[in-house]
């Protein structure tokens, strides 16, 4: 009875091991749907999305840069303004969570962004009262957590990859 009792716990504790390492693994491409979602609604004007303000959205030319923010092998989405700024401002971040799949963690604009800096370091403006606030963090996917940092260097420009190419603009 023992040995039969001893098995089934560590077939059970086996079970939750290998379930746990399966679901902390990335998926290959996991941002495929984020980014059809944001294509299909670029091309559309995001007239079928009533949670966003598409007046933001008409006025710029978006696109989007996959990019390993914290050196573990996997990519995360950002969402960006494709203009002639010297710096590239974000407008979303996305992140594979463990628990929950593809999660939007950052949103801004209308004036307030994001940028990325040397070492993958974001640098956030933020609206604080009738003040900007500048935070600087960086992502860890091992937490899925942006702890802030001192400092992060000045913000890079980068090549986006345009959702919708609009010759009228």
């Amino acid at each position: 009875m023992k040995r039969v009792v001893r098995t089934i716990v560590l077939g059970g504790i086996c079970t939750i091991m290998l379930t746990g390492c399966m679901t902390k693994k990335v998926p290959q491409n996991w941002y495929e749907g984020s980014l059809e979602y944001y294509k299909q609604g670029f091309e559309n004007g995001w007239k079928n999305d009533d949670s966003v303000n598409s007046e933001y959205f008409t006025d710029s030319r978006f696109g989007y840069l996959l990019q390993d923010l914290d050196g573990d092998g996997a990519d995360e989405l950002l969402i960006g303004i494709i203009d002639d700024a010297p710096e590239t401002k974000f407008t979303d971040i996305i992140i594979w969570h463990r628990d929950f799949g593809p999660m939007k963690v950052f949103s801004v604009g209308d004036g307030y962004y994001m940028y990325l800096c040397d070492g993958n370091v974001i640098k956030e403006d933020m609206w604080y009262g009738s003040d900007t606030k500048v935070q600087y963090m960086v992502y860890d996917s091992k937490d899925n957590s942006f702890p802030i940092v001192d400092g992060g260097g000045a913000p890079k420009k980068f090549e986006l990859t345009e959702f919708v190419q609009n010759s009228g603009r």
